[in-house]
């Protein structure tokens, strides 16, 4: 519940709107109650003719009640000075206060409504910016499918309480004291017998409330189990395909489907109970407060005027009860989402800026590794000991088997995670005193996941830049080896490519991912099996281009490629998260090491 209550709080930015609710449900319980009043006239003289109201209450009655005493017989003979006896003009005058009353119902709930959806607005903006920052491990920790369905799913859980039904319960909690007030006026005993029938009402309640929670988590939950497996299914869908996968990956959904269903179905059950206990409750209660109406005509201690008027009352009180419960069965799916949601909002980000942390616009001199260590995992450590200098302007290749540390040694130096020994520096300053976006700023990435966006040819070379000029996207374009097949594609630049570049080959994906980098014009640039996509050919026409656009650049280059490797002015050898040999082609050659049997192994293949 604290996390919905934090929800809530979110909304104090919008402060108007909350006060014309406010207003307007102020003026809508007056208004109730002033149509009720005007009942009692009604009946008192279509029905029958009535002494004044007399009272068979006795007991001592505090400054409060004594003030309250009378008020409802005030009121009624006020509005008969005003309009007479005529029963047209208290028609006309309930016509008029009905519509008053709903002009500003509509503005309670269209304000209620307004700061509600605001309010999951905000919500939603910072949960995304906090994703944002998050580091590669965070997600790798997690299902994307589940935190797309806590961005979607649970928002519109929490979408439903606060936009759809919190105005109705708001301007009930407000309406609830206006009518207390006026039956009190009317029998104050009667009053107190209603009341104390309340407490009934809410017992099924507090009942189905801790039941509905513990459902609705578990519903939730397996929705986030059918996301996974529908992402799992249509991301691989070539291998479900080709490896007969489909009766498994069918099983798979099928049984969280399954578990959806219970999950939901006992929840339903758990609100189709609600009501009908309700109902039952509330019926006995309401006998109860009749019997005893119904002895106060007869004593002569109330007219039916008065009657009719606290029945009316009475009723209206009833109703927002029942709406807060039927609010509650809302409520509970809410508070898990609100839960769910702020896990996310909250998440400490685990590579941030350094308090005093410096912006730097450029970065002279090259990256360097001074006796890093690093570990994913405690104690499972990637690199140990890890030392390796990329002078300024040079090309270093890494190389080495699986799991030697090449991936990691790139993404440690824009700060996707931090050492936990040892320092990455660039340009003489430890990346761990630079802020994060000026730091990133100094480096082009580009990978073999391609890493597109469902967005036109040159918003995925611009990537977000401004004041990016065509000349500069297409020259751009052509250094990568691009030009060519944008120009065939049927809008050219402004050809959409799909959620990931699905409409574009993998060279080609491959090639607007290199445009992007060049557009940056980085002093540093990885390229992390950046050319893996490319036929050789391909693949030189490439690096002829590149040689133009990285002259004076700090270049790392990941690749198994022989000719790429070759072009390198130093290679570091990496094994078991050292750098084993370190020297150009020739050199590493001629030290007739591990270098020398890959280059040996790739020539034989």
């Amino acid at each position: 519940m604290r996390d919905f209550l934090r929800v809530l709080g979110l909304a104090k930015r919008h402060g108007a709107w909350i006060l014309l609710a406010v207003t307007s449900m102020v003026v809508v319980a007056v208004a109730t109650v002033f149509a009720f009043n005007l009942a009692r006239p009604i009946y008192d003289q279509v029905l029958r003719s009535s002494s004044s109201v007399g009272t068979t209450l006795e007991l001592p009655t505090s400054g409060v009640v004594a003030a309250l005493d009378g008020f409802a017989d005030r009121a009624e003979q006020a509005l008969q000075g005003w309009v007479g006896e005529s029963r047209v003009a208290i028609l006309v005058v309930v016509l008029l206060t009905i519509v008053v009353k709903n002009l500003f119902a509509f503005l309670a709930r269209f304000s209620s409504a307004r700061f509600g959806l605001a309010t999951i607005r905000d919500l939603r903006d910072r949960l995304f910016e906090n994703l944002l920052v998050q580091t590669p491990a965070y997600f790798h920790d997690r299902s994307i499918a589940a935190l797309v369905s806590r961005a979607t799913n649970d928002f519109q859980l929490l979408r439903e309480a606060l936009a759809e039904r919190l105005g109705d319960v708001a301007q009930d909690l407000v309406t609830v004291p206006v009518i207390l007030v006026y039956l009190v006026s009317l029998d104050l005993r009667l009053t107190v017998a209603t009341v104390f029938a309340a407490p009934l009402l809410f017992a099924p309640v507090v009942h189905f409330s801790r039941r509905m929670r513990a459902r609705a988590l578990q519903a939730q939950e397996r929705t986030d189990e059918i996301a996974t497996v529908i992402d799992e299914s249509v991301r691989g869908i070539r291998a479900v395909q080709i490896f007969g996968m489909g009766r498994f990956m069918t099983d798979r959904f099928r049984l969280a489907n399954q578990r959806q269903y219970l999950a939901g179905l006992f929840a339903r059950a758990i609100q189709a109970a609600n009501a009908p206990v309700m109902e039952i409750v509330g019926t006995f209660a309401a006998l109860a407060v009749i019997a005893y109406a119904a002895s106060q005509i007869t004593a002569g201690g109330m007219t039916l005027g008065d009657f009719s008027a606290f029945i009316l009352g009475a009723y209206a009180l009833y109703n927002p009860l029942k709406r807060l419960n039927k609010f509650n069965l809302v409520l509970q799916p809410a508070v898990v989402a609100a839960g769910r949601i702020m896990e996310i909002v909250d998440a400490p980000a685990a590579v941030c800026d350094r308090p005093g942390a410096r912006a730097v616009t450029e970065v002279g001199g090259g990256v360097r590794f001074e006796n890093v260590s690093f570990a994913y995992r405690p104690d499972q450590w990637v690199l140990r000991g890890f030392e390796l200098h990329l002078p300024l302007g040079s090309t270093v290749a890494l190389v080495g088997g699986s799991g030697a540390g090449k991936s990691t040694v790139v993404q440690l130096i824009p700060r996707f995670f931090d050492v936990q020994e040892g320092a990455v520096s660039v340009g003489g300053h430890d990346v761990r005193d630079l802020t994060l976006a000026s730091l990133r700023a100094q480096i082009g990435l580009v990978t073999q996941e391609h890493l597109l966006f469902d967005d036109t040819v040159r918003s995925n070379i611009v990537c977000g830049r401004e004041g990016i000029s065509d000349g500069a996207v297409e020259a751009a374009a052509t250094a990568a080896d691009a030009s060519e097949f944008i120009r065939g594609l049927p809008a050219g630049y402004d050809t959409v490519i799909g959620e990931g570049g699905v409409k574009l080959s993998g060279g080609q994906r491959q090639r607007l991912a290199i445009a992007r980098a060049v557009i940056q014009d980085p002093p540093i640039l990885i390229l992390d099996e950046a050319t893996s996509s490319l036929d050789p050919e391909s693949e030189t026409q490439i690096w002829r281009a590149l040689d133009r656009f990285t002259h004076h650049r700090t270049i790392l280059v990941i690749a198994h490629r022989l000719a790429t490797i070759r072009r390198a002015d130093l290679i570091a050898v990496l094994e078991d998260g050292r750098v084993a040999e370190l020297g150009n082609h020739d050199e590493l050659i001629a030290a007739d090491g591990q270098y020398r049997r890959m280059v040996e192994m790739q020539e034989l293949s």
